[in-house]
């Protein structure tokens, strides 16, 4: 309070986790609305804008001076659809790119906004999204009316730095509510920080169960990071002969119900039953594979206490808060795949971890434990523990992440001059860091290839997106991707191509883009499947290799079958044992392509290109929904999906007409529907066709 946040200064504020840096952003939040400003709250993730919004909501609790009560909304998606819902709104809790894109189609929202809340603003350290928060914050910076920007971070070494380029007054506090001890395990012992030395049993379940084990015997729970997904299952599995010894019979039959909800899944895969055996018996493993709703109930089952030992990859530090007690780091390498090689995590990252350690309300003191391969704990102590985070860079120094974002400057500001872009981009971290003539070469060089690829126009020493850069930058793809949609495009013109081709063609364009992901290579065991795919398609044989070079494809063509098999109705557990992609990587990849493919039908119109815009539009609904063509009338109905679907499909109810015609007490009887689901499918089918689309 000292530093003048109540007052509308900039503040950055770098202080531990659970410190209170969430209170002081929601009592500066409660007196901007007061005074009639809109507050903007950024999330670099979806799942803690949910978790944020949830802390916010007792801001309607207010009274504003007119005599209304205050409203919040929280937005994460659809980043080409205006959000002129959202201008009356008090608070939004939003994700940094759901921001970006808002600004993008409607530069005004920046006017209206008295303050703005950058959350883990450690994140511009990130190549994918530390430029996304970096660009928000220039134009707070840039724009003249002048909104508080109030910046969070438990990890932030350089906080002098970036408080000099935000113009802001800097808390820095080491200060933590829940003690935290660090600990090293070697050889059977574990060596504290303040001096004190444990001797842990030696089983074959490993270390970090061992240590796990003897943490547990004061009650609390334990939070193991582990290297990749594989050993997190692995661990979660050994950590069942630990963890059920602590239940009660409460617990335990709690658990059961646990159980039965990952069970209950219209598609079970082989990774749900090994985690709903754990979940039984009190241990619990949670990574990115995992679908959503796995997660979330994880996510809940440790934070009513009833998972002892939950075992979690890294992911999970920089996403949802849950922590524990006890934390334990079973390995400081991970597997880099871009070199191919391992190498040590950071101390920022090893900073993050700990952070985890520690219930506020529950425990006194955290306890953070890292696993040694080797007999070095004054190293460890040394370099880790003692050490300091590494300082935070711009990634905007990447010439594709600049074009991107420098497209999108000019087509927020048309008619913007080489000089006034100089100037925007020298307001950026980038630009604070790094001397004036290196921003303005870059500038010059990426405004360039905007200029060659028809992306921006000159006018008179003044800038202006084309049509096309509007859409790219609207569609908030990469220049990059958007290029290549237009390179297919203009082949497909040039070439006769069977209209039966070309929902194929669609589905090549938006997998090979450099925008999907996560990418999946082919194996040797897929050939076979993408052979029997070709058979007899010479021409689809003929576009990949026009269009693609054989390692282009190859890099992602485990994905593109996946997706052909999804929208072909396989089910998830078919999807992982042929092609070992799990439910949340196959979540993942169709929230990706389906953007992707609804991107190209917007760019197919553009272009004119009539044939494949209605084409991605179909395909974009299939996708969806994961389901052939012939289902897609059926799936318009809420609580109807790919499964529920072919089950009414199957008897004889196709239609929506089908369904009106058809008795409540008909459709009820069909298994996984029963009379609830049965209701609501009459209620909809009465409505209008027209409104179906909207609920």
């Amino acid at each position: 309070m000292k530093k003048g946040v109540l007052e509308g200064k900039n503040v950055l504020i770098t202080t531990p986790t659970a410190s209170g840096k969430t209170l002081v952003a929601l009592m500066c939040a409660a007196k901007a609305i007061l005074e009639g400003k809109k507050v903007v709250y950024l999330t670099p993730l979806r799942a803690l804008a949910s978790e944020k919004y949830d802390e916010f909501a007792s801001i309607v609790n207010l009274t504003k001076p007119d005599g209304t009560k205050p409203t919040l909304s929280i937005s994460t998606g659809d980043y080409d659809k205006r959000s002129d819902y959202l201008k009356d709104r008090d608070l939004l809790v939003l994700t940094n790119e759901k921001f970006d894109s808002m600004l993008r189609l409607d530069p005004g929202w920046i006017e209206r906004i008295g303050l703005i809340v950058f959350d883990e603003i450690h994140l511009l350290n990130e190549g994918d999204r530390g430029p996304v928060v970096e660009m928000l914050v220039s134009r707070f910076l840039s724009s003249p009316v002048k909104a508080q920007i109030i910046a969070l971070s438990a990890t932030v070494s350089n906080h002098r730095d970036v408080a000099s380029w935000l113009k802001a007054e800097t808390v820095y506090n080491r200060w933590r509510p829940v003690k935290l001890i660090e600990g090293a395990y070697c050889s059977g012992r574990i060596v504290f920080s303040d001096g004190r030395t444990l001797e842990t049993a030696r089983s074959s379940y490993g270390p970090a169960i061992d240590c796990a084990s003897l943490m547990l015997k004061d009650g609390g729970q334990v939070l193991i990071f582990a290297e990749n997904r594989r050993n997190s299952i692995s661990l979660a599995e050994k950590a069942t002969q630990v963890a059920s010894g602590l239940l009660t019979r409460e617990e335990g039959e709690r658990l059961r119900l646990v159980y039965g909800e990952i069970v209950a899944s219209d598609e079970l895969t082989e990774v749900g039953r090994r985690l709903a055996n754990c979940v039984l018996k009190g241990s619990a493993f949670h990574h990115a594979g995992l679908p959503p709703s796995y997660r979330r109930i994880i996510e809940r089952a440790f934070r009513e206490g009833l998972i002892k030992i939950l075992c979690a990859t890294p992911t999970l530090a920089a996403g949802v808060n849950l922590p524990a007690r006890t934390v334990i780091i079973n390995s400081l390498s991970r597997y880099n795949s871009e070199w191919g090689q391992s190498e040590d995590i950071s101390v920022l990252e090893y900073k993050q971890f700990c952070g985890r350690a520690g219930r506020p309300k529950y425990d006194s003191v955290g306890y953070a434990i890292t696993v040694l391969r080797f007999d070095d704990i004054d190293s460890f102590f040394e370099h880790y523990v003692n050490g300091t985070p590494e300082p935070l860079y711009s990634k905007l120094i990447d010439n594709e992440i600049l074009r991107n974002h420098l497209l999108a400057t000019v087509v927020s500001f048309p008619a913007i001059s080489e000089k006034e872009l100089y100037t925007f981009f020298s307001n950026t971290f980038l630009g604070y860091q790094r001397r004036p003539q290196f921003v303005s070469s870059k500038v010059k060089l990426n405004l360039a290839y905007l200029k060659v690829n028809g992306l921006v126009e000159e006018e008179g020493g003044r800038y202006v997106a084309t049509e096309f850069g509007k859409s790219i930058s609207y569609l908030y793809i990469s220049t990059s991707t958007g290029i290549h949609y237009r390179t297919v495009l203009e082949y497909y013109r040039s070439h006769k191509i069977g209209s039966e081709l070309d929902e194929d063609l669609v589905l090549l364009a938006a997998v090979l883009s450099d925008d999907f992901e996560p990418k999946f290579p082919l194996r040797k065991t897929d050939f076979k499947v993408y052979d029997e795919m070709v058979a007899g398609r010479s021409s689809l044989s003929s576009i990949i290799g026009d269009l693609f070079t054989p390692s282009q494809f190859d890099d992602v063509g485990r994905s593109y079958l996946a997706i052909k098999a999804w929208i072909d109705e396989k089910s998830e557990n078919e999807i992982y044992e042929r092609f070992s992609i799990e439910p949340g990587d196959l979540y993942r990849q169709v929230e990706s392509i389906e953007w992707l493919t609804h991107a190209f039908s917007r760019t197919s119109s553009l272009f004119g290109v009539r044939a494949l815009q209605r084409a991605a539009e179909a395909l974009e609904e299939r996708i969806r929904y994961g389901v052939k063509s012939e289902l897609l009338e059926l799936t318009q109905l809420e609580g109807v999906g790919r499964v529920r679907a072919r089950l009414l499909y199957s008897r004889g109810l196709r239609t929506l007409d089908d369904l009106r015609n058809a008795r409540e007490s008909d459709i009820a009887r069909i298994p996984k529907l029963g009379p609830i689901v049965a209701k609501k499918i009459k209620e909809q089918v009465q409505k209008p066709s027209r409104l179906l689309h909207n609920t």
